[in-house]
C-alpha cells in the first residue's frame, strides 16, 4: 500500500511539473525570481550546476522532487522552472535569426531583468552573490571579455554555472551599454 501511495505521489508531481505553461518563460519577473531562488537555494547544496546539465523534461522531474526537500513554495518552484526553461529555449543562440522583425528593442536594464542576471550577480549592491558583481566589469575586464562571456559563458571557465541565453547582437550591445553605466 505504501508503494502505491509513493508511486501515485510521483505521478502527480511529475504530471503537475509538465503542466508548466510556456508563457511563464516570457514573464521577466518570474524568471528573475527563479534565478534568485536557484542562486540562493539550489546552489547552496549543489554548487550551482549549469542549467544545460539536464533537459527541460529532466528538470520538470527534478524540480518537484527538490521542492519538497528544499522547502520551496509552489510559486518558487514555478519560478525556478521558468528560469531554467528560459535558459534552454533554443539550440540556435546568439544569432541574427533570433531578431524578430519589427520587435521593439529592449534596454540593457530590461534585458538584465528578463534574463534574471541579478539572481546570481550584484548590480549596484542588489542581487545574488553566486557570480561576481557586475559593477565596473566592462571597465575592469574590457568590453571584448564581456562580449565573449555573453556569447559563450564557458569560454574562460568550463565549470561556469552561467547559462547561455538566447541573445542577438542588439541585446548584447544593450547589456554591455547598461553595464558601462
Amino acid at each position: 500500500m505504501k508503494s502505491i501511495k509513493f508511486v501515485f505521489t510521483i505521478i502527480v508531481l511529475t504530471t503537475s511539473a509538465f503542466s508548466i505553461k510556456a508563457q511563464h518563460v516570457n514573464d521577466p519577473s518570474l524568471v528573475a525570481k527563479g534565478a534568485k531562488v536557484y542562486s540562493e537555494n539550489c546552489a547552496r547544496c549543489h554548487n550551482a550546476r549549469p542549467a544545460e546539465e539536464y533537459s527541460k523534461k529532466e528538470w520538470s522531474v527534478v524540480i518537484p522532487h527538490m521542492r519538497a526537500k528544499a522547502h520551496m513554495t509552489g510559486k518558487e518552484a514555478l519560478a525556478v522552472e521558468a528560469f531554467l526553461a528560459s535558459t534552454l529555449t533554443a539550440d540556435v543562440r546568439n544569432a541574427e535569426e533570433y531578431t524578430k522583425p519589427n520587435a521593439p528593442k529592449k534596454s540593457g536594464e530590461e534585458l538584465v531583468t528578463q534574463f534574471g542576471c541579478q539572481g546570481c550577480h550584484q548590480i549596484k549592491g542588489e542581487g545574488g552573490k553566486l557570480g561576481p558583481a557586475l559593477d565596473g566589469v566592462v571597465a575592469s575586464k574590457g568590453e571584448s571579455f564581456v562580449l565573449k562571456k555573453l556569447i559563450d559563458p564557458k569560454f574562460n571557465n568550463a565549470a561556469s554555472a552561467m547559462p547561455k541565453y538566447p541573445m542577438n547582437k542588439d541585446d548584447i550591445k544593450a547589456i554591455i551599454g547598461f553595464l558601462k553605466e
